[in-house]
């Protein structure tokens, strides 16, 4: 066929780009989206997947049994999709460039025609200009139905092909003009689908982390990555301005793959290699061993000292010997307050079945200035006490079957604080502190002991009591430190006259009161736990925060505030202690979304049902702004947050309807979003300092109010304690925006003798009601303050007139 015959060359291009649609123009896919939350759901959809990798259904009837199971009426799919799709940040500027440049964009599409054409018509801000074209797949009228009613559209397919749209076909007729007419043809695409397409062009963008980028390695097809739009349109300028080749392009791409495969290879070899060694010869660091799984079973302790170091000395050594079974535990015992020096308590550590005849099995360890004393209870050792550095005391047997006892050590910590505690099944912390100097005393660093293996903890299972009653408990800034913390603009100065104010103590008694008092099913850590600046070993204070929920057995999910990584661990090193933790329910969430600590929680129905009655959502807020140029203050919640919350709950959306009760949905973050600023906006509660939210508005309690959530609570600003009610723009209740009021004496108060307070959420399943009300740490200790119904029939409830 003639150039001048072929519709894209009508303006002599000298390039033309081919691009699948979902997945690599839009952010998802489309189709996925319909079928995940309005046909028969993710989990059926992979299975049709799976069947088409392994050959036993073709993609066209897997595909269709997948449409087909959306029932939901054509435009109303088109309008969900219109409201949930994005494309590409930068495929609008892509868009406009190759409009202006004489590069038509053609759209080769596993979808359909009207769904694409109406989702470019919303995101581009109307209808794409002439040169944009669309070539995929139609729909048509199930059974002479009205395609807008229940049931009434399915795909009709563009060809006959194993794919229902053979891509290739288009692009062939451009692939075979002679040299001297045949423009550069360029393809996008992300999946398998694409392949026979991206055959036929002179080079391929490949999308990272996606199927195609797999098959084009296995199979040598040259091509370039790409993650957005961005670098598609930094190439193609490029390529249109002759400063590169695509066949360099497209050969660089793959010797860039192939070189991190083969690096990820040699990771894993490396990896393996480790892990062989360490069995052997304890190549890694205590403080990893500290944290490995439970695949460790069968070490016992068969020595415990302490070492000092010096970094003036080139003799000293701050590291144990690899080629020994010592490890160390990597905490400094002067939390790094030394000039020069630095302590570490070490400990032997052997696989039970290379225990020799010599070796000794350490069954109890004191910290005492003189020899212990010997018990006299019946069946209790009677070998000797042996002396260590740092007043440590060790009682050791070499008795068969010893490394076999509960009484055996396996694992060895050190903790800082005169309250010191330790939450871990199985752990004891020393009463006495280590006895090195007078600063190890003065810091009050203590050893931590476990005895008998590993016990791994089962997640608990929120479910509504009998009675259809929940109660959630929020603490909001504990801002616990390391050691007994300093009380900043305590009220009154002192709970009891004479006594002075401790903070951490004061915290502790007071959660300890209320958690007795109102007996939470669940508590929410709602961010600043740890007060940073004042925790120099983090673990310590983080312990402390939990330790009073896990005896009274209550689960617990915890988010992170902006002060929690201030002190020596990071959010991720925070959260991979939490998940481990009794009752507790903390997930660091999907790596792929920004923050640690994205995840939701399901509380399931009363009896014995398995659905969720309650799903709470919870949210990294982060910390101090990126851009303290233009948006001054605090983080916020980022649009890869956004969208896994949406994407969340529609996934979640079906199983919830199933559900023959009442369902509901609430939110926690730490920073409070923007709109708690609105004063034309109702509230009830303290609003005694300038709500510190973000300069920057991301949109997160609009997407909170799309997806159903009756109530957001956060932290933050710890002398507010209001709960703001936002109208829709129908003037009608549709979010209570709460704070959860200051808990913690180590972080700021005052404010016109503002006192400490505990927020709770009082659930009624049965008439579908919240009460939420506040707790004082001094003064109308017994009262609920402010206490209101903010939820209702499962919806939110404005105030009553008489507030």
């Amino acid at each position: 066929m003639a150039a001048s015959n072929l519709p894209y060359m009508k303006t002599n291009p000298k390039i033309i780009f081919f691009t699948d649609f979902d997945g690599t123009i839009t952010l998802e896919d489309s189709n996925d989206a319909m079928i995940d939350n309005l046909g028969y759901g993710r989990d059926k959809r992979r299975e049709g997947n799976l069947a088409v990798l392994e050959g036993t259904m073709s993609f066209r009837d897997s595909f269709r049994d997948m449409l087909d199971s959306i029932k939901t009426p054509y435009n109303e799919c088109i309008e969900y999709l219109k409201k949930n799709m994005k494309l590409d940040p930068y495929f609008v500027e892509f868009y406009h460039w190759s409009r202006e440049n004489n590069v038509p964009i053609v759209v080769l599409s596993s979808g359909m025609i009207p769904v694409i054409s109406a989702l470019f018509e919303a995101l581009l801000g109307g209808k794409p200009d002439g040169h944009l074209y669309i070539v995929a797949n139609e729909v048509e009228s199930r059974d002479g139905k009205d395609i807008n009613s229940e049931g009434g559209w399915k795909i009709k397919y563009h060809d006959d092909s194993h794919f229902g749209h053979d891509k290739s076909l288009e692009i062939k007729p451009y692939a075979a003009l002679p040299d001297n007419e045949r423009p550069t043809l360029l393809y996008a695409g992300d999946g398998v689908s694409d392949l026979s397409a991206a055959a036929e062009t002179d080079l391929l963008f490949a999308k990272k982390g996606k199927d195609l980028v797999t098959f084009c390695e296995r199979q040598g097809v040259p091509f370039t990555l790409f993650e957005s739009w961005e670098s598609i349109l930094a190439t193609t300028k490029d390529i249109l301005a002759g400063k590169v080749s695509v066949k360099k392009v497209a050969q660089e791409g793959l010797d860039k793959v192939r070189a991190g495969v083969q690096l990820a290879i040699f990771a894993s070899f490396v990896t393996l290699l480790v892990v062989v060694l360490d069995n052997r010869f304890r190549v890694l660091p205590a403080s990893i061993h500290g944290h490995l799984p439970s695949h460790y079973n069968g070490l016992v302790v068969t020595d415990v000292t302490v070492v000092t170091c010096s970094s003036v000395n080139v003799f000293s050594s701050c590291k144990p010997n690899p080629q020994t079974a010592w490890s160390q535990v990597e905490k400094d015992l002067y939390l790094r307050t030394g000039w020069t020096s630095s302590a570490f308590v070490r400990f032997e550590r052997k696989k039970e079945e290379e225990l020799l005849a010599s070796d000794q099995v350490v069954i109890d360890l004191k910290i005492s200035r003189l020899v212990p004393e010997y018990s006299d209870k019946p069946g209790d050792e009677k070998e000797t006490w042996e002396q260590r550095p740092g007043g440590i005391w060790l009682k050791r047997t070499a008795k068969r079957h010893a490394s076999d006892s509960q009484k055996a050590i396996t694992a060895v910590d050190v903790l800082f604080g005169a309250d010191a505690v330790d939450p871990r099944i199985g752990w004891e912390v020393k009463d006495t502190p280590l006895l090195l100097d007078s600063r190890t005393e003065a810091l009050e660093a203590r050893i931590s002991v476990r005895r008998g293996d590993p016990t791994k903890t089962k997640k608990p299972v929120p479910r509504i009591n009998e009675n259809g009653r929940f109660k959630i408990m929020q603490l909001a800034d504990l801002h616990l430190s390391t050691g007994l913390g300093a009380c900043r603009d305590p009220v009154p100065a002192e709970s009891v006259a004479g006594q002075g104010c401790e903070a951490d103590p004061r915290t502790l008694e007071f959660v300890e009161r209320l958690l007795d008092e109102e007996q939470p099913d669940m508590v929410v850590l709602s961010g600043d736990q740890v007060n940073g600046e004042t925790a120099k070993d983090a673990q310590s204070a983080l312990f402390k925060s939990v330790k009073l929920l896990v005896d009274r057995k209550i689960p617990y999910a915890a988010i992170f505030g902006n002060h929690d990584d201030e002190g020596d661990l990071s959010r991720l090193e925070l959260m991979t202690i939490l998940e481990d933790l009794p009752y507790s329910l903390s997930r660091a969430g999907p790596e792929e979304v920004d923050g640690v600590g994205n995840y939701y929680v399901e509380v399931l129905g009363r009896g014995s049902t398995q659905h969720s009655a309650l799903t709470l959502y919870l949210l990294d807020s982060h910390s101090y702004s990126p851009d303290e140029r233009q948006f001054r203050g605090y983080d916020w919640i980022k649009p890869t947050q956004i969208h896994w919350f949406k994407n969340t709950a529609h996934s979640l959306r079906n199983k919830h309807h199933e559900y023959t009760h009442m369902h509901m949905n609430m939110a926690f973050i730490h920073i409070p979003v923007p709109e708690y600023r609105d004063s034309r906006n109702y509230y009830r509660g303290n609003w005694s300092e300038a709500p510190t939210a973000p300069g920057f508005n991301s949109g997160f309690k609009d997407a909170m109010e799309e997806e159903g959530i009756l109530f957001v609570s956060c932290g933050h600003d710890h002398v507010n304690d209001y709960c703001m009610l936002n109208r829709d723009h129908e003037e009608k209740p549709s979010l209570w925006m709460c704070y959860g009021g200051g808990v913690g004496f180590g972080g700021y108060g005052g404010y016109g003798g503002y006192v400490r307070r505990v927020r709770f959420y009082d659930f009624d399943m049965n008439p579908g009601r919240v009460m939420t009300y506040k707790r004082l740490e001094h003064g109308e200790t017994e009262a609920r303050i402010d206490e209101m119904m903010i939820i209702d029939g499962g919806t939110v409830k404005g105030p009553d007139p008489e507030l």
